[in-house]
């Protein structure tokens, strides 16, 4: 849509566009240095970003500057300078391209030039659309739209500025899909829609009919999605795009994909491959044959799922597309997992990460595929663990065996030696033996050789299984540029651990905190705490309130469970607190689920009580989560934990170190710095174990306001 945009709005400030860059070379050599040689030379600048050649466009928009500030010509001014400013940004100069603009604008409005202002804040909302800086984005395009409007209530009459209109409500619906404000989106695009329809733009309504067919897709309403769509390729086909052709026909097989119609999503992913393919277009063949490739994931065609995703990586290696270098590696490895080829697929999975960390800043959100791999990946290492464990009990008892025959034996040596005198026969008795000892110890050697080394795969195996949980917890990046002065002190009971802490921005810019303990630990407490966390990032994408969060994420885990094979469905979840900070109003807003919330405030410490049921399945799985909203005030000390540290048993007796105890222990020593806090609640727990087990996973998190 974007490039679009670009063509319509170069094409308003162009006076021949048509013009064949020779010609106008031309023109050059008789042109008097007057206004028409400005417009000469920055229509061929033109002319030379729209073939791409853009050093050479720089040199004739340079030379139309200049003149045109000799010449006192605002209008070619600010023209030439919104031309530098588009090839600018096609060089990936962002900040050269923003301040041409800028120029652009501030010249415009000097000469309250309406149409030049509207279109300089169009291009600097792509720019700053395409850096991921939407609040400036949205200013800079409404900024566009209130000219278009104040324009048109003057000229009604005008179409290319019902058009700009209509791209206005299209970039703006563009920016809050991109922030998945789906309803905002939806209501922008039809905005767009309907004066496209006004004015019979073919490609606009085209272009409009399948943003909103993704909208529709995303929300699960796939029969108007694809209604949508169709409507769109009509439109494309009649027109002959086949560019646009090929993307529709791809965006429909999205749909039929989402809506588990595999056979019908093979067949558009296909037809638009074909497409791309006459067309040389090398990206659209990568994407389609990574799409096809998790098709057949989903249909277990596992072979030929590994053919197209290596033609999508051979292809994204080539042409330099790292996005899609990343996603057909995530395939890859789960099709590598699949086939238990798990060396494989950790390599694979490894470069994913490579790509997946290189391309972080240019991300909004996790990928579901990658979840997916990794909880898959999870699983079998759990089957695997199992199935370990069940020969190495089979080994167990095979040692023992082997003892027992070994006692025996020295038992009847010791019997053969004491009548060795009187028995002849007791020499050769006794050589056999030694022979069968000698054989049965190196057999046990053998054996004991061969019990290491599956349990050094079995720690290597956990040990790589708690990198993968590390990547789901909230990083220290996101914490220290949220809350500044915190600790976090967690403690798993083993490698891995059903305790988590995670954190997100939320759509209307708040930071969420959540601390969490899953059912269970270690193996099957990290792959719960796995599925919680996608449940929980995949319920933030619609929500912003703690209570409907966790409602959303129990009714997403409760779906989940029910192909766990038992008759009721899984009974399993998580006890949770979720806290937001609304750091404008000053506002802490929690819902939790039986862990509490406290909060020290001087020598008074408030306690946010939870709801008594899980974020799971549970007899009042029916009733919402309880909000709970607290004014915060400077100084408040913030603690989230889970039941861990009280439950611990220690001491002199060996009981409970029990929450009344650790809510007076954090009340106490609160004004203490944060990190010395963290120090002393571990020195605390380590004397309070003592020689004793640690009893569950840990988690204790505190917040300074």
């Amino acid at each position: 849509m974007k490039q679009l945009i670009y063509v319509l709005l170069i094409s308003q400030i162009c006076l021949a566009q048509n013009a064949k860059t020779d010609s106008m070379a031309g023109l050059l050599k008789i042109d008097k240095e007057d206004t028409n040689k400005v417009k000469h030379l920055y229509t061929i600048c033109n002319q030379y970003y729209l073939t791409g050649e853009y050093d050479k466009g720089l040199i004739y928009g340079k030379q139309a500057l200049a003149l045109a500030q000799s010449l006192a010509f605002k209008t070619g001014e600010a023209d030439a300078l919104n031309n530098l400013g588009l090839i600018y940004d096609k060089q990936g100069n962002f900040p050269e391209a923003l301040r041409s603009h800028a120029a652009a604008l501030k010249i415009s409005e000097s000469i309250n030039d309406k149409e030049g202002i509207a279109d300089a804040h169009n291009y600097m909302g792509a720019i700053f659309d395409d850096k991921g800086n939407y609040p400036e984005a949205l200013k800079n395009h409404f900024a566009s739209l209130k000219i278009y409007t104040e324009l048109l209530q003057l000229h009604p009459e005008l179409i290319e500025t019902k058009r700009g209109m209509a791209n206005s409500y299209s970039d703006i619906g563009n920016i809050y899909y991109n922030q998945n404000n789906y309803t905002e989106a939806v209501d922008n695009y039809f905005s767009a829609l309907k004066i496209f329809e006004e004015i019979k733009d073919k490609e606009g309504i085209a272009e409009t009919q399948s943003d909103i067919g993704n909208i529709y897709d995303k929300q699960g309403n796939y029969e108007e999605a694809l209604k949508k769509h169709f409507t769109a390729l009509a439109l494309e086909k009649e027109m002959g795009d086949k560019l646009d052709i090929a993307t529709t026909t791809r965006d429909i097989g999205d749909v039929y994909t989402n809506k588990a119609d595999y056979t019908e999503a093979l067949k558009m992913y296909f037809e638009a491959l074909k497409i791309y393919e006459e067309i040389g277009e090398e990206e659209g063949i990568a994407i389609c044959n990574m799409k096809i490739g998790k098709v057949y994931i989903s249909i277990r065609k596992i072979k030929d799922a590994q053919e197209y995703l290596t033609k999508a990586l051979t292809l994204s290696k080539t042409v330099g597309l790292k996005e899609y270098c990343r996603d057909s590696y995530a395939g890859l490895a789960l099709v590598d997992s699949i086939l238990g080829n798990y060396k494989a697929a950790l390599a694979e999975h490894k470069l994913f990460i490579l790509y997946r960390d290189s391309l972080s800043n240019e991300e909004t959100e996790r990928l579901t595929l990658q979840s997916a791999m990794q909880f898959e990946y999870d699983k079998k290492e759990a089957i695997s663990k199992a199935e370990q464990e069940k020969k190495d009990a089979m080994v167990a008892a095979e040692e023992h065996k082997q003892k027992v025959i070994i006692w025996s034996v020295a038992g009847g040596l010791l019997l053969v030696l004491v009548f060795a005198g009187f028995i002849l026969r007791s020499l050769q008795v006794t050589r056999k033996q030694k022979h069968i000892i000698e054989q049965q110890k190196d057999e046990v050697e053998k054996q004991k050789h061969r019990v290491e080394e599956h349990q050094k795969e079995i720690i290597d195996s956990i040990n790589y299984a708690e990198r993968i949980q590390r990547s789901f917890i909230a990083t220290k990046e996101m914490l220290d540029n949220n809350l500044h002065d915190y600790f976090v002190f967690f403690k798993p009971k083993d490698i891995v651990s059903g305790d988590f802490y995670w954190a997100s921005i939320l759509n209307d810019g708040n930071f969420a905190l959540v601390t969490a303990d899953s059912t269970g630990h270690g193996v099957p407490g990290a792959i719960m705490s796995l599925l919680n966390v996608t449940s929980l990032e995949k319920a933030v994408e619609t929500h912003i309130q703690p209570a409907d969060i966790l409602n959303d994420t129990r009714k997403i885990i409760i779906e989940r469970l029910k192909k766990d094979g038992s008759a009721e469905g899984g009974k399993d979840g998580m006890d949770a607190s979720l806290s937001v900070y609304d750091f404008t109003r000053k506002k802490l807003i929690i819902a939790a689920a039986n862990n509490p919330v406290w909060i020290v405030r001087g020598t008074e410490t408030i306690e946010i009580k939870p709801d008594k049921m899980p974020v799971g399945k549970h007899d009042k799985q029916a009733v919402s989560f309880t909000q709970q909203e607290v004014e915060l005030k400077k100084g408040d000390v913030i603690y989230t934990l889970t039941d861990g540290f009280p439950d611990q048993f220690g001491g002199a007796n060996g009981k409970k170190f029990m929450s009344k105890n650790l809510r007076e222990l954090l009340a106490k020593n609160a004004h203490l710095p944060m990190q010395e806090q963290k120090e002393l609640l571990e020195t605390t727990f380590k004397n309070w174990k003592g020689n004793l087990e640690q009893v569950d996973d840990v988690t204790l998190i505190g917040v300074r306001v």
